[in-house]
């Protein structure tokens, strides 16, 4: 199993937590290399750099793995410097539309994510700090984000995204909440490695 968090100088913490719920690999998220995790721990770390479009070159200089937060100019993107992994696609502030949501994917983006392999990743903890109609909003974007990553064969990933110990969840909750959102079981298990 695999997570990814964003650390505020309590990586030991993090990782404490991390084996404490099975999880095999942790992924340390970072807005600047300099703060890269370099101990040794008892799992598997993977230092990440969450870069803005302009800066996705200068971040695969420093790390293989690049996150990077959605804008309004995720296509572009996508198409010229393409990030490891594509998260909060679901935190659009445009308003839904009666029969479609404003989910931050569509076809385009999500056949363009799938060609150039990168992966979308549903953010926990997104859903844990919000409440009330946006919390049900984020969860329908959600559902329609993974049928629609589904349809295009887009790799998929689920996160906590958690900043403190406390905000990590249960590989298997996450796995049971994401089937009732869509998943199918096998697509949560491969999502969580």
């Amino acid at each position: 199993m695999l997570d990814i968090v964003f650390p505020d100088k309590n990586e030991a913490a993090l990782i404490a937590r991390a084996q404490t719920l099975g999880i095999k690999e942790l992924v340390l998220a970072y807005d600047n290399p300099a703060l890269f995790h370099t101990g040794s721990a008892p799992i598997k770390i993977t230092n990440a750099l969450v870069a803005n479009p302009a800066g996705i070159e200068r971040a695969r200089n420093k790390t293989k793995t690049v996150l990077l937060r959605s804008s309004e100019r995720d296509l572009h993107t996508v198409e010229h410097t393409p990030p490891a992994m594509l998260f909060d696609l679901e935190a659009s502030p445009r308003h839904d539309a009666l029969h479609q949501r404003a989910s931050g994917l569509n076809h385009i983006l999500a056949r363009e994510c799938a060609k150039k392999g990168v992966t979308v990743v549903f953010s926990v903890r997104s859903l844990l700090e919000s409440h009330g109609e946006r919390r049900s909003q984020l969860l329908g974007r959600i559902a329609q984000n993974i049928s629609i990553c589904r349809k295009y064969k887009v790799p998929m990933k689920i996160a906590s995204f958690a900043k403190s110990p406390a905000g990590m969840r249960n590989p298997e909750d996450l796995k049971s909440l994401f089937v009732v959102l869509g998943m199918h079981p096998s697509e949560a298990i491969q999502a969580l490695q």
